[in-house]
């Protein structure tokens, strides 16, 4: 082995490292060495120069793996190159003066290595190692084809079998088998550092790995589906993190703006809400439905047109306690529990109905904001009736909002549709954590679904019938849908000790290299779509189906004294708990479900009409 001092001109020296240089005609190279020069892999046997501090204990990390090819080394610190009309100079990167620019001029790569440049006022021109040596260099061999490449040095019209843009450029073409490559795409580097996913340096790869083509995989960058899993691209396996190659170098691109954004964040509601948090108190809070001074000086009774007794001022810390937890009372409006931060509630003093003070005060009738010729009617059903929320799909016994159409569109309109009282006041914008844009907020607005065909939570069809949150910016078409969009950020499941969270994105578990396999039903999860993951005992649930909280949450059980025409006493509703007890209506198992029950008589009967056909 051969060592000497660097010799090459003093002016780069001073550029390209603080210590002496040394030659090695016989280096084996180690994986992910990189030449300082030019940016490419060393070969495993190379002539190089490295660092005198090489293989030392020196502090300096980049001192063990500074290397520069021969090649490289001396490379003419001056040249003419037929891209430009002036003589070039040679110099490291990065540059002793202030340029406008950090890209190739010729190839669009980003500069981080050796350059030619000049620069002469307001005229700047930059070009890479990559679009210089292949003039010296006519053919290579490279790791992502079997033959050999000769290099054009005329500008040729072809299609780069890289990155399968039809182009005309200087060029690579394989003279045994139809391949052809764009110069830019055949020195393209092998680690990449990319502003849109700092975690990891994305890697390079010829084709998408095989363990992710169960699923169809997009560009996280411009959104659009990988074509091809022949196509090249940069990907971070840990994060399952895939962009284009021509995304990934190329600069970000600038906002166009959107088509009707708020002036200002303040007022919007942003979800998921934090845990213990009401939709329906930030809704109500944050329209002109909530009277300020009523929510100041309320009344210590009222009538409501929900209920037949006279209600009562109270407060909440009148709730009972035990020395585990504390019990609240639900509300009849919305049957959500009433806590001391919800303020004075209303209660009747002859029976169990109770409204939240916001609830007390949402009218019974209003317009509708979308100018449609129909009001909106708040009906109380019965305390056993059990429906479902026409946007949320979620099951209610409070108060139903209800549509009503008026004059001749009446006619047009033959679908009777129910809605939560939250779900009738949600607001036009949202903000979510899960769809983000660095120059401008991540706004959805309600949209008509039939515009959009699946919905990018859940990948389910958007119903057609109904409105949707979709992103309002330009050529941004991402769109959810109500249900998914109103998700906890995190829920409880009796698999696991801990809370499990909800994932918009792979990237938001960090090194995770394998699959995702939900634990319910054994199925690998497309992580391109939202599930929920526990971090710490590495388990995850798919988003719809495996994971849905209980369906009955929202419903308020206790009810007692309910008359029905199929039994002479009065009946209790509850949520049956008791296996093996078949209803006496339809004698299937009521095990789960909500019932009418009679103690007395052994008397079981379900809630719900429809379950019993």
């Amino acid at each position: 082995m051969l060592l000497s001092k660097m010799m090459i001109s003093s002016d780069l020296a001073s550029q390209v490292h603080r210590h002496q240089l040394i030659k090695n005609e016989d280096y084996h190279a180690r994986e992910g060495d990189l030449c300082y020069g030019c940016g490419s892999l060393l070969y495993q046997s190379s002539f190089i120069y490295h660092c005198t501090y090489f293989g030392t204990n020196a502090e300096e990390d980049d001192c063990a793996h500074f290397f520069i090819h021969k090649t490289c080394a001396h490379l003419p610190t001056k040249l003419e190159h037929p891209s430009h009309q002036h003589m070039l100079k040679l110099s490291a990167r990065p540059l002793s003066f202030p340029i406008s620019r950090d890209k190739c001029d010729v190839c669009g790569i980003t500069l981080k290595w050796f350059t030619y440049y000049y620069r002469f006022y307001r005229s700047e021109f930059q070009i890479c190692l990559a679009c210089v040596i292949p003039f010296n260099k006519i053919t290579i061999h490279p790791p992502y084809h079997p033959h050999k490449l000769t290099f054009l040095a005329n500008l040729a019209a072809f299609r780069c079998d890289g990155c399968h843009e039809l182009d005309t450029d200087f060029s690579y073409m394989c003279s045994t088998c139809p391949f052809w490559i764009h110069l830019k795409c055949s020195h393209l580097p092998p680690l990449l550092a990319c502003d849109i996913h700092h975690k990891h340096p994305l890697r390079l790869t010829y084709s998408l790995p095989e363990n992710y083509r169960r699923f169809q995989q997009s560009c996280r960058i411009c959104r659009q589906y990988l074509r091809d899993p022949r196509d090249w691209l940069y990907h971070c396996p840990d994060c399952r993190f895939f962009a284009h190659i021509k995304c990934a170098t190329s600069p970000p691109k600038r906002s166009l703006g959107s088509r009707r954004f708020p002036k200002s964040l303040s007022g919007l509601v942003q979800l998921p809400l934090p845990e213990h948090e009401s939709l329906l108190r930030h809704c109500i809070k944050g329209s002109t439905l909530w009277s300020k001074d009523a929510a100041l000086t309320p009344p210590d009774q009222i009538n409501h047109w929900s209920h037949q007794h006279k209600l009562l001022l109270k407060n909440p810390s009148v709730a009972s306690t035990t020395s585990e937890e504390e019990i609240w009372p639900i509300c009849n409006g919305c049957t959500e529990s009433i806590t001391i931060k919800d303020g004075a509630f209303y209660e009747c003093g002859e029976c169990d109905y109770i409204l939240h003070g916001y609830c007390a005060h949402f009218p019974q009738e209003m317009s509708d904001r979308a100018g449609y010729r129909r009001k909106i009617v708040a009906i109380q059903p019965r305390v056993h009736e059990i429906w479902s929320c026409a946007r949320c799909k979620g099951f209610r016994n409070g108060t139903q909002m209800r549509y009503t159409y008026e004059g001749d569109y009446a006619q047009k309109s033959t679908i009777e549709r129910n809605f939560d009282s939250a779900c009738v006041i949600l607001p036009e914008c949202i903000v979510h954590k899960a769809h983000q844009h660095k120059s401008r907020p991540n706004y959805f607005f309600h949209a008509p679904a039939g515009e959009y065909t699946t919905c990018s939570a859940c990948n389910q069809t958007l119903d057609g019938f109904d409105i949707c949150y979709a992103c309002d910016g330009f050529e941004c078409f991402r769109c959810i849908h109500i249900e998914c969009a109103l998700k906890p950020l995190r829920v409880e499941h009796r698999w696991d000790p801990h809370p499990l969270h909800l994932i918009t994105s792979a990237e938001e578990v960090i090194d995770h290299p394998h699959e995702f396999q939900c634990e319910f039903c054994s199925e690998e999860i497309d992580t391109n779509y939202w599930f929920y993951h526990c971090s710490v005992c590495d388990l995850s649930f798919h988003f719809k189906g495996c994971i849905d909280p209980f369906p009955y949450s929202k419903v308020k059980f206790g009810a007692t004294n309910i008359m029905l025409d199929a039994h002479q006493h009065g009946l209790t509703f509850v949520l049956n708990k008791k296996k093996h007890q078949p209803c006496h209506r339809c004698h299937k198992d009521t095990f789960g479900r909500p019932v009418l029950e009679c103690i007395p008589c052994k008397f079981v009967q379900h809630a719900q009409p429809e379950l019993c056909t």
